[in-house]
């Protein structure tokens, strides 16, 4: 058999092979307003993008490089989100406060109270602090109180004993967290705790009569309270891409994106950034979010690791996600 050609250089593409030189290959440098940025064993180069009206040229198409884009003067585009249009910047701070940070093309100009009220200011976020601390305590405690006053006899096993089990995984499910089990996202209610983004109201219904056959997760607490992930807003998702890109093995990152759906141009586009780094596996996770909109949803992040045998990972995950802030506990 031939031997595996090395790949071919940025900027250049296999134009065809010649069986009759041992299986060599034609190589050709990419055409005019096309580029790859990275050595590939690829049939043809990627479109160069072109910058809109609204934005000026930085760098121009080059073989190894796409178009570098930006806002004009005056605009900005959050690299957060999706840059469809940019927008104005703000004209001016408001008489009572001060500029903090000028308009950039990726930020919008920062404004702030005078230096001479961070002494007040300060003061007064510590009083709120102080009265919010003591509030989610009150609750912590109220909560546990009832869900350890409703544990019923035999329904649960104590901490440190044989796994609990419950309903497999399936189509409509979603993960919720009760001693680490999944169940049914469709059904009766229940009295449940929802582990959600602060802020979330809308808990998960639960379908009554769960059975608790599940050997993949240990019984960390013994409660007879159901604790799942809602469908979580856009920033702090987004957040937590840092906490699945240092989880989830390198190797398997390209393996969790075809399960995620993504296409073969998008994993490729991905680790055109530094390869060597997170972002391509944060470029992944955004294209995947673009993709699905609304549905995006960590519960799809975490089940999707579970499909592809990487539970492990998504239990360390999911705790990190808890001890991190991103979501609290909270009565459904």
């Amino acid at each position: 058999p031939p031997l595996p050609h090395p790949p071919l250089p940025a900027g250049t593409y296999v134009a065809g092979h010649c069986e009759e030189q041992n299986d060599s290959r034609k190589c050709l440098p990419c055409r005019e307003n096309e580029f790859i940025a990275y050595p590939n064993d690829f049939s043809r180069c990627f479109s160069c993008q072109t910058c809109r009206e609204d934005q000026v040229e930085l760098s121009p198409c080059r073989a190894t490089s796409d178009t570098q884009c930006a806002c004009r003067n005056g605009t900005f585009c959050s690299p957060d989100h999706p840059c469809e249009m940019c927008q104005k910047c703000r004209p001016r701070c408001p008489k009572d406060e001060v500029e903090l940070a000028p308009c950039t093309p990726h930020s919008d100009r920062q404004c702030g109270p005078p230096t001479d009220t961070f002494s007040s200011s300060f003061s007064t976020l510590i009083v709120i602090l102080v009265v919010v601390s003591l509030i989610l305590l009150v609750v912590f405690l109220v909560l546990v109180k009832c869900c350890c006053c409703r544990r019923s006899p035999g329904e649960h096993r104590a901490q440190g004993g044989p796994p609990i089990a419950c309903p497999g995984r399936g189509v409509g499910s979603v993960w919720v967290w009760a001693g680490w089990e999944e169940v049914p996202a469709w059904g009766k209610r229940d009295h449940s705790a929802v582990l959600g983004p602060a802020g979330g109201r809308e808990g998960m219904s639960l379908q009554d009569g769960l059975s608790r056959q599940n050997p993949f997760y240990p019984a960390v607490c013994a409660l007879p309270c159901f604790l799942s992930f809602f469908p979580s807003p856009s920033p702090v998702l987004r957040r937590s891409f840092d906490i699945f890109a240092q989880e989830v093995p390198f190797k398997d990152w390209k393996r969790y994106g075809r399960a995620l759906e993504l296409l073969e141009n998008d994993i490729a586009l991905a680790e055109m950034n530094d390869r060597y780094s997170l972002e391509p596996f944060f470029q992944m996770l955004n294209t995947w979010q673009n993709r699905q909109g609304m549905n995006a949803s960590v519960n799809t992040l975490l089940e999707t690791l579970h499909q592809i045998n990487l539970g492990g990972v998504a239990e360390d995950i999911s705790c990190k996600l808890v001890q991190q802030g991103f979501f609290q506990y909270e009565v459904s």
